[in-house]
Order: structure tokens, then C-alpha cells, then sequence
């Protein structure tokens, strides 16, 4: 018997990715990469024209690919979106919950109206998120979710505070949600990116001393693309990762190896 030698790793065909904050950045290169590996994207965000770009570089692999704008911080229209994804592809098998945002400040400088905006999209559109579409994989029995935290769930850091409040509760959602679903077999786990170069970074990026300063914190000696990103969310959407669940994968260069 001559046994085939080919393995085809990380092999998404067949399912159905879904990612939040898709139309630039990390969700794009997320959505890229899952559609490399052959999986079918539904590309959520609030920027039509982004998403629409977004659209473009996954649609080179072959893959049907869904679009649809609104805010995730609206309940009702995320029950919406995700009952028509639904209908349209049947199953949603991969979650990435990507969308946020961050603002560098002061303690003592922010207003309620600013921390309620910032906690509203990282950790409100989330919860809707995944009670739509955790609703949806736990009665399949089956799914792989991966939320988007940080090295800032893990450390803290200065002007960062609300931030790392919101992405600190990501991680214990990431990992109370592992352990509430395991029965279900959803599993759930988190990515961890240091500093990435992003829109979302670009006004710290433009500071040369700031630059030089967070280049000292990381061995490696360079700061982080998206493209460091959308790897590993492959790996852990793919059935290779099985049996990883509540983990949160750090990916920053080594910055808080130190």
C-alpha cells in the first residue's frame, strides 16, 4: 500500500468565516488569510468603502464573500446581519471578533461620553456579536471562535488605561466563554498582537521618539504588520487546534517576554 505523503494543513474549505472590523488592518489581513486557506468570508465594519476593498483582494482566491456595514454597538442590527448571513451561507463556522478602537489618554482627561464610546465597541459590540453567532455554533455543536485582545490584556501601560480595561475583559470573556461552550465543542481563544502598524497606530507611529522608545521594548526589533496577525488565526480556525480552547495567543515581537 503506497501511502499519499501530501498533508494539506490548515485546510478551511468548506466553512465559513465571519470577521468583524473587516475594512482595514488586522480584519483584513484576517479575512485574506482565512480565504487563502479556502474558507468563505462574511465581512462585517462600519466603513462601506473599506469593506468593499477588502472584497477585492479575498475574491482572487475564489471564495464567496459577503459585505454588510452597520455598527456593532446596535443590538438590533447585528441580530439582523447575522440571521442573513446565516441564510445565505447556512452555517457561520469561524468567528473573529476584531472590530475596535483606541485612544491614547490621560487618566484623568477622559469623560464619560469617551470611555462609554470606546467600552461600547470593544467590549459591547462584541458581547453582541458573540451572542448571535455563539447562539448559531452552539446549536450546530461545533465552531472556533477567536476575539482580538492584546498585550494590554495581559500588562498595563500609561495613557492606556480604558484600553486595557476593555481588552483586560476580553481576555476573561475569551476564557469564561471557552469554558461555558466546551460542551458544545465552540471552542474560544484569543490573539494577543503587540504594537501593530495599523490606522489604528498611525498617530503613535508618526512620533519619532515614541517609536524609538517602543522599539527598545521589543526584542525582535520591529513593530508588528497585520500580515504577523492573520496566520495564526488560521491556525487556530483550522481543525489543527481542536484541542486548543481559552488561550490567549501573544503575538508582539516579544515585547512582554522581558
Amino acid at each position: 500500500m503506497t501511502l499519499s505523503t501530501e498533508i494539506n494543513l490548515f485546510d478551511l474549505a468548506g466553512k465559513t468565516a465571519l470577521v468583524t472590523g473587516a475594512s482595514r488592518g488586522i480584519g483584513r489581513n484576517v479575512a485574506t488569510c482565512l480565504a487563502r486557506a479556502g474558507a468563505d468570508i462574511v465581512l462585517w465594519g462600519r466603513d462601506l468603502a473599506g469593506l468593499e476593498q477588502t472584497r477585492a483582494e479575498i475574491e482572487p482566491y475564489g471564495v464567496q464573500v459577503a459585505i454588510d456595514a452597520f455598527d456593532i454597538t446596535e443590538a438590533e442590527s447585528v441580530t439582523r446581519a447575522s440571521v442573513e448571513a446565516i441564510e445565505r451561507f447556512v452555517h457561520i463556522d469561524i468567528l473573529v471578533v476584531n472590530a475596535g478602537v483606541n485612544i491614547l489618554r490621560p487618566f484623568l482627561e477622559w469623560t464619560p461620553d469617551q470611555w462609554n464610546h470606546m467600552i461600547d465597541v470593544n467590549l459591547i459590540g462584541a458581547i453582541h456579536t458573540l451572542q448571535a453567532i455563539g447562539r448559531h455554533m452552539t446549536e450546530r455543536k461545533q465552531g472556533s471562535i477567536i476575539t482580538m485582545a492584546s498585550i494590554y490584556s495581559h500588562v498595563g501601560a500609561p495613557d492606556n488605561s480604558i484600553y486595557c480595561l476593555t481588552k483586560g475583559g476580553m481576555m476573561q470573556l475569551t476564557k469564561s466563554l471557552a469554558m461555558e461552550w466546551s460542551r458544545y465543542k465552540v471552542r474560544v481563544n484569543a490573539i494577543c498582537p503587540g504594537w501593530i502598524e495599523t490606522d489604528l497606530t498611525a498617530p503613535y507611529m508618526q512620533d519619532e521618539n515614541a517609536c524609538a522608545a517602543g522599539l527598545r521594548q521589543i526584542p525582535l526589533r520591529r513593530f508588528g504588520r497585520p500580515s504577523d496577525i492573520g496566520p495564526m488565526a488560521v491556525y487556530l480556525a483550522s481543525d489543527e487546534a481542536q484541542w486548543t480552547t481559552g488561550q490567549g495567543f501573544v503575538v508582539d515581537g516579544g515585547q512582554i517576554a522581558r
